[in-house]
């Protein structure tokens, strides 16, 4: 049974760190969010490949991939040390400095007490990681808008302003910057993109965003469906975006899902149903010219050489030999000239970074100023010196720079995308540690009975923990240390990968549990010093 004099006691006495503690990791994870450069941090995660770090920068090029060092490293360490220190405070300190004999000279029992004590320990921290995980869900709809709606990206600022638009409102009906040219050329300018550029991209996110308006819709009928169906699985179930790309035609089967991909649009149900058929169409041609056989040419036969016709070839020879006039020689165009040359998956790389280095070399510049921005690919003295280079011709260099440009802006986008569900697993995956943690730390603190030793052994096996997450961060190839660490169990890669974690996640929860509940049964029953 709880004590409201212990309850009381317990606040007064640590309220100070805890405040200290929730304060420090809310601000440091705000900061991570606020501060994040999605496009910055894709060029170093870049950058490190293939070093020491790259295990952990390569986790940068998402805002929520990005928090996973703070999930593991920050936010574990300032957790240890509230609970290493509360821990200590609320039972093995009182016994040693002999303040525990007041305490139970009352007629508070024993087991209240330490039950009192355990369920602080446990809702002081619960309350703490609450108060930061919302606080990032707070920093984050702030700065990105992203945990209610599409993420505002630079384009939209910048648009918004031109149309005198609420930034909110326009990341929601992006269609409004396709009708107006100057807003277009300033968004496009923004993300470092042409106005030709910028228009693919519009539409691929726009026409993105609709096939994933709509795949919810439909996974919701779905789900309404076959929810009591045994023989579907889950994934048999949902419809993802990709899904309904590679299928437009299961969008035609429900109004609402028509209804939600012409909001995107800005268009009627009617027009965006013809949009849907369209593409429907062209997947069919696409799928037809891909399966037609290719017809095998006719060898020619050559006739068969006699003394008699080989008379009439010489004769043909001597009369083309002496009506023969020589013709004037034209230069051609260097560009035009220049073979057509295929573009491929395993040289599309190299090439553009041969025409990046062309156009810098031509336009004297730096090689990353052009990868900053490939506006400058498109530049005439750029593309000519590309396509002497590469043996490309311009349209191909030009198409090869668009498609660098909106893949480089779709992978911000991207980037920037909060998944709730995800943040909610590494919230409760690190609130689990915590506890997990503050269970050993307590269970040493009744165990001993002297303040010293119980720090020794409730703070440093705690920290050991941590110190091999750490090694485990730095080395690639750390064998068999994620068996000497509860760390391993809290997977902060399958989480964001969408893998399995659950079991870790139960696993902390019951060492949590399994050691408040020992600390109290050894507490009550042990013989103190008083």
């Amino acid at each position: 049974m709880l004590s409201k004099p212990i309850l009381k006691q317990s606040i007064q006495a640590n309220w100070k760190l805890w405040l200290i503690i929730t304060i420090v990791a809310s601000t440091i994870l705000s900061g991570f969010i606020i501060s994040y450069d999605a496009a910055g941090y894709a060029s170093i995660a870049a950058a490190a490949e293939g070093t020491a770090f790259s295990n952990i920068l390569s986790t940068l090029t998402s805002l929520l991939g990005s928090l996973e060092n703070f999930y593991k490293l920050i936010a574990v360490i300032l957790g240890i040390v509230y609970v290493v220190f509360t821990a200590n405070n609320l039972v093995v300190n009182e016994v040693d400095s002999g303040s525990l004999a007041y305490t139970l000279s009352t007629p508070i029992k024993r087991s209240s007490v330490i039950l009192t004590k355990s369920l602080y320990l446990i809702l002081s921290v619960t309350l703490m990681y609450l108060i930061i995980s919302l606080a990032g869900l707070g920093a984050s709809q702030l700065q990105y808008n992203n945990v209610t709606g599409y993420p505002i990206t630079d384009d939209v600022k910048a648009a918004a302003e031109t149309l005198n638009q609420e930034e909110r409102y326009l990341s929601e009906r992006l269609y409004l910057i396709q009708e107006d040219e100057y807003a277009m050329r300033e968004a496009a300018v923004a993300r470092d993109m042409d106005t030709e550029a910028y228009a693919i991209y519009l539409e691929d996110l726009i026409r993105n965003r609709s096939y994933k308006e709509a795949a919810e819709i439909i996974t919701d009928e779905r789900w309404d469906i076959y929810e009591d169906d045994d023989d579907m699985e889950d994934s048999d179930i949902e419809i993802t975006t990709e899904e309904l790309l590679e299928q437009p035609e299961m969008l035609l089967t429900s109004n609402d899902a028509l209804a939600a991909g012409a909001r995107i649009y800005g268009i009627s149900i009617n027009d965006y149903r013809k949009l849907v058929m369209s593409e429907i169409d062209a997947l069919e041609v696409a799928e037809v010219e891909n399966t037609e056989p290719v017809e095998e040419e006719t060898p020619e036969i050559e006739p068969v050489e006699t003394e008699e016709n080989q008379e009439e070839t010489d004769e043909t020879n001597e009369n083309e030999e002496s009506e023969e006039v020589e013709e004037p020689v034209v230069v051609q165009d260097t560009v035009a000239s220049t073979p057509q040359r295929e573009v491929s998956e395993d040289n599309a790389e190299l090439l553009l970074q041969t025409v990046i280095d062309s156009s810098a070399t031509a336009l004297d510049i730096n090689s990353e100023q052009v990868r900053d921005n490939l506006t400058f690919i498109k530049d005439p003295t750029a593309l000519a010196l590309s396509t002497q280079t590469t043996g490309l011709n311009t349209d191909q260099i030009i198409m090869m720079a668009n498609h660098a440009m909106v893949s480089s802006a779709r992978s911000v986008d991207r980037a920037l995308e909060f998944d709730v569900e995800t943040y909610f697993w590494l919230s409760l995956g690190l609130l689990l540690l915590i506890l997990a943690m503050s269970s050993i730390s307590f269970f040493a603190s009744t165990l001993f009975n002297r303040t010293g030793l119980a720090l020794a052994v409730g703070g440093g096996i705690p920290f050991a923990f941590f110190l091999i997450t750490m090694i485990q961060q730095l080395m690639d190839s750390a064998n068999g240390l994620e068996y000497m660490t509860i760390t391993t169990l809290f997977d902060t890669d399958a989480i964001l990968s969408s893998g399995e974690f659950g079991w870790g996640l139960v696993a902390l929860g019951a060492i949590a549990f399994v050691l408040y509940t020992a600390s109290n049964i050894l507490f009550t029953k042990k013989d103190l010093p008083l």
